[in-house]
């Protein structure tokens, strides 16, 4: 553990909680392109509903056994595979063209960010001593919040500039950086 307690853990914690704010962009911006997505493929408030939950319901399912697969394959492969995936489906958001892929790509979505937050709490407990976990893990889940303070203006410009498949483009072209 002497080793993995240098400086380095802090700066795995900044990548933490910037990998955590570019999540939730991608968790935001369906809530903020919602209106303009609806307007244009005439949804009701039940369909927009769907659409919005859609990735919670894999998220959800999907978090126990990627616990699981994170002890197994470890946290560099699982984290890297789900962000290519999640911007993927973030890309895929922007470009399909009905309500039934729009449903579906919010559903991968969900089975790509399933692995973050519990990839995180593994990394947090494999680079900081116990009595710095607390700290770590709280910086992290911190990033979560203040990610939907900066991230809801910012994709409502991005709406308002370059419409609701422009605010999919960014935030899929920000997961991939």
């Amino acid at each position: 553990m002497q080793r993995r307690v240098g400086n380095v853990r802090w700066g795995i914690a900044v990548l933490l909680g910037l990998g955590v704010i570019i999540n939730y962009f991608d968790r935001t911006n369906i809530a903020v392109a919602g209106v303009s997505l609806s307007k244009e493929y005439h949804l009701s408030s039940v369909q927009f509903g769907f659409i919005a939950s859609a990735y919670l319901w894999t998220y959800a399912l999907i978090q126990v056994p990627v616990g699981a697969l994170l002890d197994r394959i470890g946290v560099k492969w699982m984290t890297r595979m789900g962000t290519i995936l999640w911007s993927l489906a973030t890309f895929m958001t922007a470009i399909v063209s009905g309500y039934g892929l729009i449903i579906l790509s919010r559903l991968i979505l969900g089975i790509a960010e399933a692995p973050v937050f519990p990839a995180a709490a593994k990394a947090t407990g494999y680079w900081f001593p116990m009595k710095e976990r607390g700290l770590a893990t709280s910086a992290f889940d911190a990033s979560a919040k203040f990610s939907n303070v900066i991230g809801v203006p910012l994709v409502a410009l991005i709406v308002s500039l370059y419409g609701w498949r422009g605010a999919f483009w960014a935030t899929g072209i920000l997961s991939v950086l």
